[in-house]
């Protein structure tokens, strides 16, 4: 009895480290990924090096939404490959290769809005830069 209580211990042990392990990856990951508030937007811009990490942080932004309209379009032109596996109630099969040609179009556009959005806070840095260079 007391052999089978140790194991149990060790397989608790072993899933309290697992689930801090995620704990900390997923907070991670958040601190990574995560978006700007209102209040931060307003205080980067204020500054020249907040509109430069404010670029950054756009073109960051763009780039992650380009990679998913890319996920998006290879899936759409992977499953217009593939034979119909559903029918719906009409006859008409499923319209996946739709779905996901739209949203790769419209991360495609997020991400063109992220660049201008990007370009704009870089110039802002510089007009900041030579501004404070002419005084």
């Amino acid at each position: 009895m007391t052999q089978t209580h140790r194991n149990f211990g060790g397989l608790a042990t072993a899933v309290i480290l697992a689930l801090l392990a995620c704990t900390l990856a997923v907070q991670a990951t958040a601190e990574t990924a995560g978006s700007l508030s209102k209040k931060e937007l307003k205080t980067l811009s204020a500054t020249p090096a907040g509109n430069e990490r404010l670029a950054t942080y756009y073109r960051d932004k763009a780039q992650h939404l380009r990679d998913k309209a890319q996920e998006f379009s290879a899936e759409a032109d992977h499953l217009a490959t593939q034979p119909a596996m559903m029918e719906s109630k009409q006859g008409i099969s499923c319209n996946c290769t739709a779905h996901y040609r739209y949203f790769s179009k419209l991360y495609a556009q997020e991400a063109k809005d992220a660049e201008m959005l990007a370009a704009h806070h870089e110039q802002l840095a510089e007009g900041y830069k030579s501004g404070s260079e002419n005084q």
